[in-house]
Formats: structure tokens, C-alpha cells, sequence
């Protein structure tokens, strides 16, 4: 994922650590791991898997392309409608087929962190430091289930880029560089915090 390179000013930015180690991880975040993990990760399993590996992170990117529309129409609604079901059918494919051939384990931090966490707790608490199984849940969740809402809440109320928080924090620092010119009458720090943003995301 290192070896990625860049695309636009600030669509796809360079990733400068280890992306299974990274912590703190906001939603633009995942949104370019969904984006550049494809040809990442091809090759890497079986003929079989892999080719249903390929499948799921397609039908999420195409997921995610279609639930950040800024104008849908009936038919775009009907698209994303099927694609929800495309996504929810190979999610289970990977699942109940894909993720039972292997054997997945935490990282190595994840369990140092996890010993820390213990003894912190409890001083006299032995927590083996032995990193832990981790099974695939994410299809008995809650918020995977409420994906299946998104088209009809697009219908009733619009577009997603009308009441998420990507224009709010936008509008913020765009508002912020504006009063600090103000104030100082010369281009300070916040004018840089602006060179990446898409003034058109406010309108």
C-alpha cells in the first residue's frame, strides 16, 4: 500500500505507515483504503479466493460510489438498491465460505496492547500475551444490517453530501482561514489548511 501512488491533490494521499498498524483512522481513511486495496491485494490467495476477494472489494467501492451521489435519480436508486444486495450476497459468500479456509490472528501490537490494557486493570490479572484467533463478524452487526436502509433514506431525504459532516468541517476551516486574513491582513497557517480543499463542496 506504501508503494501506491498519489492521485489528485487530496483524493489519494501517499501512505506513509503501515496500513494494518495505523490507528486513529478517520472515514477518509478507509474510503482510500477501499479505493487503492484492489490491485493490493490481488494475487495474494488462491485462484478461487482471490477471485472473491476481488469481487467483495469491487461491490464495496461500488457501494460506496453510489451512496455518495450528489444527485440520484430513480434509476440511480434502483442501481443502488441492487448493489446493496450484490454487496450483502458476496459479504456472506466471503464469510461463511472464504474467511473458514483461514486462520486470522491479531497483531502482534494488538496484543501487546491488550496485556497492557489487562494489567492496568488488574495488576494481579495473567493475561497470556499469545495473539488471539479473530473471527469475521462484521455480517452480525447491526450497522451492516441498516446498509440495506441507505436507498430508501436517499429517497425520502436526499442526497448523503446534504447532511454529513464532510461540508460542515469544509464550510469550518474554510470560515476559520477567512477570519484569521482578516485579523492579520496576510496569509497565515489556515491558508494552507485550505490549499486542499474543494471550495465547491461548500456550495
Amino acid at each position: 500500500m506504501r508503494r501506491m501512488p498519489t492521485f489528485g491533490r487530496d483524493r489519494i494521499r501517499r501512505f506513509s505507515h503501515d496500513v494494518a498498524s495505523r490507528k486513529r483512522l478517520a472515514a477518509r481513511d478507509y474510503e482510500a483504503f477501499l479505493i487503492t486495496m484492489m490491485p493490493a491485494l490481488e494475487g495474494l490467495l488462491d485462484l478461487p479466493d482471490d477471485q472473491t476477494v476481488a469481487d467483495l472489494l469491487f461491490e464495496l467501492a461500488n457501494w460506496h460510489a453510489l451512496a455518495k451521489l450528489r444527485l440520484h435519480t430513480t434509476i440511480t436508486i434502483n442501481i443502488f438498491r441492487a448493489a446493496t444486495k450484490h454487496m450483502y450476497d458476496v459479504i456472506r459468500t466471503f464469510a461463511n465460505k472464504i474467511c473458514l479456509r483461514y486462520q486470522t490472528k491479531e497483531l502482534s501490537s494488538e496484543a501487546t496492547a491488550r496485556v497492557r490494557r489487562a494489567k492496568a486493570t488488574n495488576v494481579h490479572t495473567l493475561t497470556s500475551s499469545t495473539r488471539r484467533p479473530i473471527a469475521f463478524t462484521v455480517h452480525h452487526t447491526y450497522k451492516f444490517h441498516s446498509l440495506g436502509d441507505y436507498p430508501n433514506h436517499i429517497e425520502r431525504s436526499g442526497s448523503a453530501d446534504n447532511y454529513n459532516t464532510q461540508v460542515v468541517s469544509t464550510i469550518t476551516v474554510v470560515s476559520l482561514a477567512s477570519n484569521c486574513m482578516g485579523l492579520h491582513g496576510q496569509r497565515c497557517i489556515c491558508g494552507h489548511a485550505t490549499a486542499n480543499v474543494h471550495l465547491d463542496e461548500c456550495s
